[in-house]
């Protein structure tokens, strides 16, 4: 109990204290901004060019390049593409509960770690967590140019493709295809957002792996997605 106090009372003083001053460093040395009160941990990393809003924190978090996550945003285990905009109050939803064989849903009852305290096992007999990439320890996969909605939900083992529109107030339980639009709880498709030769034309150019050079030289052609395939 006073080793976890103590350790509270420091996490507290180095984020009011001293991360003011890294959040700083973080800002100069991707040319990102980072809003008051947000906090990166877990080895979470920003690519440049980032915008992460008041009060989110990022655990574990990959953001690619030009990517923003606005106001109370609370990610973890997640990877997120370049150019990507999410809006406020986005989070994930990891950890599972077991539905159908065990008796009870507390933890207590099948993990032996005992993140909540206590444990009545000495041996795990469920794994809560749901990783797309086990070694790389990610749960959840943005992809490219995906637009996120305010109160948007995202759920382990989710990944979301290039392109992807998520409504507002979604909770993404499975797989967004790229450039499709979905919305809803649970989120569905609604419709996409080009036919398919388009969406495969696009995901072929990968316009967002492309410098910033590039795209300054092109960007006119942005207004309009068939002249950026037919000239760029």
């Amino acid at each position: 109990m006073l080793k976890r106090k103590i350790t509270e009372i420091g996490s507290i003083l180095y984020r009011s204290l001293v991360y003011p001053f890294v959040r700083m460093g973080i800002e100069c040395k991707t040319r990102s901004v980072m809003r008051p009160g947000s906090y990166l941990h877990g080895h979470s990393q920003l690519a440049g060019r980032n915008y992460i809003g008041r009060k989110t924190v990022l655990c574990h978090t990959t953001v690619g390049f030009g990517s923003q996550v606005n106001d109370a945003g609370d990610l973890t285990d997640t990877r997120i593409g370049n150019y990507t905009s999410i809006g406020t109050h986005v989070s994930t939803v990891i950890g599972n509960h077991p539905l159908d064989e065990h008796a009870a849903l507390h933890t207590a009852f099948y993990d032996a770690s005992a993140p909540l305290g206590f444990t009545y096992v000495s041996k795990s007999t469920y794994c809560d967590t749901q990783y797309l990439d086990e070694k790389e320890r990610i749960q959840v996969r943005i992809g490219n140019d995906v637009w996120i909605g305010n109160d948007v939900r995202i759920l382990s083992g989710v990944t979301i493709g290039d392109g992807a529109v998520i409504g507002t107030g979604a909770v993404v339980t499975k797989d967004a295809e790229p450039y499709g639009i979905y919305a809803g709880v649970p989120a569905k498709l609604i419709r996409k957002r080009y036919d398919d030769e388009t969406v495969a034309a696009l995901l072929a150019m990968k316009w967002w792996d492309r410098g910033e050079d590039w795209i300054r030289s092109h960007i006119d052609l942005f207004a309009n997605v068939e002249e950026l395939l037919r000239k760029a």
